[in-house]
């Protein structure tokens, strides 16, 4: 269940705007997968290449993870980003 209101779009540009975690690419916001469900303020900003390419979360996680974190360590480090 998506939570996609106003302010909640809001915030996932701004998670969009810090940037790709890994590259500082521009980025996309990815809903992070410890929930079942779907939350707008669990996000992370992922360029496409990290996002959805062929080394990325989606298409590799396990290997993902283990070079880069698990997402929630990514969300740490988004809220660390966005509230600095």
């Amino acid at each position: 269940m998506s939570n996609s209101t106003a302010k909640s779009k809001r915030y996932m540009m701004k998670v969009r705007e810090v940037g790709c975690l890994i590259c500082d690419q521009p980025a996309n916001a990815h809903h992070i997968r410890e929930e079942r469900n779907k939350n707008d303020y669990l996000t992370i900003p992922l360029c496409r290449e990290h996002h959805q390419g062929d080394f990325s979360i989606h298409m590799s996680k396990r290997q993902f993870t283990n070079i880069y974190g698990s997402e929630l360590d990514l969300l740490a480090e988004t809220i660390e980003r966005l509230f600095k």
